[in-house]
Formats: C-alpha cells, structure tokens, sequence
C-alpha cells in the first residue's frame, strides 16, 4: 500500500477523528502542538479570536475558521486529499527521508454548505485586531483554498496518516463567472 491512495469519505473522518489531540508525530510527547482540524478549524471552536491555552502574544497572526460542521470539513479534506495535487504530494511520503507534506488545495463550492472566518492579529504596537468573513449570502458560491498537514505515522505498517491541520488559506465569493475579493 502506498500513501498516494484513493481515501474514501469514511477514511478521511476516521483519519480527523484519530489525529484530533493526538501529539503531533514528528516532535517529542509534550513538545509538538496536538492535532486540531476539528477543534480549531470548524464551528465547535469555542472562542473564534482566541486559543485555549494559548497566550495572546503566541497566537497565529491569521486564522481561518470553517463556520460549518465537521462533515463539512471532511468533505473538502477528502476533495483535496484526492485531488491531482493532492496525490503529489501524497506520493512523497513513499519516500523514506519524508515525513510530512503540505497539501493545497482548491475547492469550489456553490451554495450555503460553511462561510469562513478569519481573524488578523498584527504584531506591531497600536495596530489593531481585524476580521474578515465570508459569507456566501452576498454571492452564489466560493472558492477556497485549502492547507492541510499530513504526517507520516512512524509505527505504522499500513501507511497511516496523521492530519495535523486543514484549514482556509485564501478564498473568495464567486457570483457567477466573477471571483468577488473582500
């Protein structure tokens, strides 16, 4: 079996449900951040502009939120994982000095399946929290692109993978044949 592989919709949500709080593979127990998607990158996070756990001076400076369920991450997980560059990437982790890929992704949607939300935190003084969100109410639909970390499970001797993260990186509302930026 090789990692480059066709993963079923079941796959993928097993996959999320296993790498969510599980220690992140490739750091020492108690050193690495714990897997997230779910927790942080769908509607069951909390807090949209903050972290558990995370002081305020260790926040990311941009995070994107799908407000949608997790189904609806799985969907778009499984979309990208499968897609050609999905595979690509997929496919370097046959190779044994390779533990992890970055995977981007494109998707687009038509209809009200998740809106994203994205909070910016500059880093300078006196400069001031924003966020953006997308809603497609005010368009047809969306494109998204999509990042996901994927790890390699170290023990594993069926090609396992550990998904760290999925998350919104960039997007736009699509109104027909026009892509609508904020």
């Amino acid at each position: 079996m090789s990692y480059n592989r066709v993963y079923s919709v079941e796959d993928i949500n097993i996959i999320l449900c296993a790498s969510e709080h599980r220690p992140r593979p490739d750091k020492p127990p108690g050193i690495g951040k714990k897997g997230h998607a779910l927790s942080l990158h769908t509607e069951e996070r909390k807090d949209f502009f903050s972290r558990p756990g995370v002081p305020s001076s260790k926040l990311p400076k941009k995070d994107s939120i799908f407000l949608g369920s997790r189904n609806s991450l799985v969907m778009a997980v499984h979309e990208v994982m499968n897609s050609i560059p999905g595979q690509n990437e997929l496919a370097k982790l046959n190779q044994a000095n390779v533990n992890f890929v970055e995977i981007r992704g494109v998707i687009l949607r038509q209809g009200n399946e998740f809106d994203i939300f994205t909070v910016y935190r500059p880093r300078g003084q006196g400069e001031q929290t924003s966020f953006d969100w997308l809603s497609i109410q005010k368009g047809d639909g969306y494109i998204v692109q999509l990042c996901i970390l994927v790890f390699k499970l170290p023990s594993s001797k069926t090609e396992d993978i550990h998904i760290q993260t999925a998350f919104p990186e960039d997007y736009a509302r699509t109104l027909g044949d026009e892509i609508l930026r904020p």
